[in-house]
């Protein structure tokens, strides 16, 4: 099980093969609430705990999860400290968070961590497909998903208020680091941005220790395609590709 800090109130839970078969959990399972996906759940949010201090408790959050294959799933941890004043920041999030908020358990109280999971998961575990929808309807919609899933899986863009900070991270990264990697810089806010682009999952799942330390000298930003098109036609390109071998060797 391994968990990325996104930022302070976000992080992502990615679960394996090899973690649910060693709690002889297949992935369909999580979806009806047994004790061992409840356990589950819990050793994830202690273990961000332990590792990122990310204390969720009394306080409302709202989960997705997005299965990767068969096998494999993402599961996306927010806390949200005004509800009511929800923002942009969400609308890109899959209908499985938008609809947790607002939604009630039994007796008519809001749902719990836990049940906002289960909620997810079977939303998310399921084709997805409306029950009208045409064979070539539901195939579309399937790999439209699955093309987002990919994205939002194979790309990281991280913030970095100096370019000290940026150059470290690349320093102790660039050698490992094995994808592509673009640097901008925002005119409006000076930050400088790397986006980074791996080739497949299964490099994303080797690459989790070279992202942790460049989290830990810069801030994981949210990705999106709008966000990558604002990139490139808003901000100055400094090093179209290759940035974070090139800010190695400086």
């Amino acid at each position: 099980m391994k968990i990325e800090k996104i930022n302070d109130n976000q992080i992502r839970c990615i679960l394996t093969r090899e973690d649910l078969e060693q709690r002889q959990i297949r992935l369909s399972e999580l979806a009806y609430g047994s004790d061992k996906a409840r356990s589950l759940f819990q050793d994830m949010m202690r273990q961000a705990a332990f590792q990122f201090g990310f204390q969720a408790e009394n306080m409302p959050i709202m989960i997705e999860a997005i299965p990767l294959s068969s096998d494999s799933i993402v599961l996306v941890v927010t806390k949200v400290e005004n509800p009511e004043e929800l923002d942009a920041r969400f609308s890109s999030f899959g209908p499985s968070i938008q609809n947790s908020l607002g939604q009630a358990g039994e007796g008519g109280s809001p749902l719990s961590p836990f049940e906002q999971l289960l909620n997810s998961l079977k939303k998310d575990l399921s084709a997805g497909l409306s029950a009208g929808a045409s064979a070539p309807e539901k195939k579309g919609q399937n790999q439209d998903m699955a093309q987002l899933r990919r994205y939002l899986f194979t790309h990281r863009l991280f913030s970095f208020s100096s370019l000290r900070d940026l150059v470290q991270a690349a320093s102790l990264t660039g050698p490992l680091y094995k994808g592509t990697s673009a640097l901008y810089q925002n005119p409006s806010d000076r930050k400088y941005y790397l986006f980074l682009t791996m080739p497949d999952m299964d490099t994303v799942k080797s690459m989790q220790h070279v992202l942790a330390v460049i989290s830990e000298y810069g801030h994981s930003e949210p990705i999106s395609y709008a966000r990558e098109q604002h990139l490139k036609e808003h901000c100055a390109v400094i090093c179209p590709e290759d940035a974070l071998t090139l800010l190695s060797s400086v």
